[in-house]
């Protein structure tokens, strides 16, 4: 009935699969689950191979390191289910009956549906500018994310039937951090499957450092400026690459490439949204310059 899909990269995803697996026990719903280790050769395999000891679940480590779109399509094809659920490994349901809101999701029309994320309000989380960042702008309302369903899709929780996803799936060019969950929606909206927002959250528990949070932010902006050199972006669909080209027309890209490191330390030396959006900004000024000097 449900293929449970959740990849992992030096992470211990035993906690997660506990608590679904006993949510799926305690409902009576047939299901697997299958958490694929993407080649990280980490300590913390020997605490998801304890996976292998829970019923209809099963852990592997791939021998390689295949990338975050491709892990993400080959757990699809190892699915023998109808309905895909794709969690990312540091994550844990808000609810108890996180399941059951998804099973019953499969007998109305749609296809696709996103249950949101929520991050737990711990004292030692709130140093961090990932935590900031994420109750700013993933965090979000139920109302808010019906209205805009692209901005507010997450691929580290949602559902799909097989057959839907068959029609899309992630593009295997995007090797590195970020990014995906953009592509991913906008070729939902560009066949015309609507994206159902639900309230079903899960906590993101993987808060990381400042340094690392920024690092991989940046990869991101040059994962999204890929995207948009290789066609698969419409500027009209993506508000960031449309405002910075609209900063490159107005010849105000020049004084924000010379602020850009310097936003970045703000970054991470405060812990601010604000200067974490700068830097987005100022970097892809950055990144379209070098790709293209004569702008």
């Amino acid at each position: 009935m449900i293929s449970v899909l959740i990849p992992t990269y030096n992470y211990n995803a035993y906690n997660l699969v506990a608590e679904i697996h006993r949510q799926f026990i305690k409902s009576n719903i047939k299901f697997e689950i299958i958490c694929l280790d993407d080649g990280s050769y980490s300590k913390e395999n020997i605490l998801n191979e304890k996976i292998n000891t829970l019923s209809y679940s099963k852990f592997e480590i791939l021998q390689d390191n295949i990338g975050r779109s491709a892990i993400r399509n080959l757990l699809a094809k190892k699915a023998n289910f109808n309905w895909l659920l794709f969690l990312d490994a540091d994550v844990i349901p808000v609810k108890s009956d996180f399941i059951t809101t998804y099973f019953k999701q499969i007998s109305k029309k749609n296809n696709v549906f996103c249950g949101g994320i929520a991050y737990e309000n711990h004292t030692k989380n709130k140093k961090y500018l990932r935590y900031k960042y994420g109750k700013k702008h993933e965090e979000v309302a139920l109302e808010e994310r019906i209205k805009e369903p692209l901005k507010y899709f997450f691929t580290g929780n949602f559902f799909i039937a097989k057959k839907v996803f068959e029609k899309v799936k992630f593009e295997e060019k995007l090797l590195e951090y970020g990014k995906e969950d953009l592509l991913f929606s906008v070729s939902l909206l560009e066949k015309k499957l609507s994206i159902n927002h639900i309230k079903n959250e899960v906590f993101h528990l993987g808060i990381d450092d400042n340094k690392i949070f920024i690092a991989k932010t940046k990869k991101a902006m040059d994962n999204l400026v890929f995207l948009g050199k290789e066609g698969f972006l419409e500027n009209e669909k993506q508000r960031l690459l449309a405002f910075v080209d609209l900063l490159t027309r107005l010849k105000l890209n020049y004084l924000l490439i010379k602020l850009y490191p310097f936003f970045e330390r703000k970054a991470e030396k405060l812990s601010s949204v604000r200067y974490l959006n700068l830097l987005k900004v100022s970097y892809i000024c950055f990144l379209k310059r070098k790709e293209n000097p004569q702008k």
